[in-house]
């Protein structure tokens, strides 16, 4: 786990009788939801299933393979790679992602939202991609590592997505409840984890995975992009109704 070292989180203040919880930090998944990086993965996946001889569909994949960390599908998914060493074959695909990290691009909006938000609430990154993967995106490619509290890649939990782990450690690391978290996933072991987790304002990117497969995951919006304008009907979800406050929905709308 990784921290930006700026500013503490905020806890909430007291709420009145029948108003909605402030939002307390946001949570981001990486590959998919602020880059489209999934083809890169897809190959890397694509020359592992073609060292093992072996055929993926593409809904096998989405299933089963994509969004979750290598270690945990080489351990769980039963295959030829079965008692494989994990940390080779990572270490493995990790180069070849790196390799390939030039093609993957911002999805639209992306570093934008992150700006906007930081402004009022601690972020953190949650990706089953290694450190060094999730460092480069976060600095080279959106150029908003500075701006996020705190990032949890595969090697800070035991057990990757769809476990809630990686989740709860973030939350536990801003000082944050999940049930009043604001979240952003594209993938359905991503939405899984978070529901596990207990987030219930989910949003979920359509960069690689249909609306309605998210929906009935547990996303409660979908979005195609992070762009202000698709973002606009998740606003409610991040204004503080806090009497205490002194503030309205105006002053607090992201």
């Amino acid at each position: 786990m990784t921290t930006a070292g700026a500013r503490p989180p905020k806890r909430p203040g007291s709420q009145g009788p029948g108003s909605r919880p402030p939002c307390e930090a946001v949570l981001l998944d990486l590959d998919g939801t602020l880059v489209l990086s999934e083809e890169v993965h897809r190959l890397a996946w694509q020359a592992f299933f073609d060292t093992w001889g072996v055929e993926v569909t593409d809904a096998d994949y989405e299933q089963q393979y994509m969004g979750r960390r290598p270690s945990d599908v080489i351990a769980g998914v039963p295959g030829p790679w079965t008692g494989a060493d994990a940390r080779a074959v990572l270490s493995t695909m990790t180069a070849f992602t790196l390799e390939h990290a030039g093609s993957v691009e911002v999805v639209p909006g992306a570093a934008a939202l992150i700006r906007r938000l930081r402004v009022k609430y601690p972020v953190s990154v949650i990706t089953s991609a290694g450190a060094l993967w999730a460092q480069h995106l976060l600095d080279k490619v959106l150029g908003v590592r500075h701006l996020v509290d705190v990032v949890i890649t595969a090697e800070d939990t035991t057990s990757g997505k769809p476990s809630p782990e990686g989740y709860l450690r973030a939350c536990t690391a801003l000082r944050a409840r999940p049930a009043h978290c604001l979240a952003f996933e594209d993938s359905l072991s991503g939405v899984s984890a978070l529901v596990a987790a207990g987030v219930r304002d989910i949003v979920g990117v359509t960069t690689t995975t249909a609306a309605a497969d998210l929906t009935l995951a547990g996303a409660r919006w979908t979005v195609p992009d992070l762009t202000a304008a698709s973002v606009r009907s998740i606003s409610g979800a991040l204004r503080a109704h806090s009497p205490a406050a002194g503030r309205n929905d105006e002053e607090t709308e992201a």
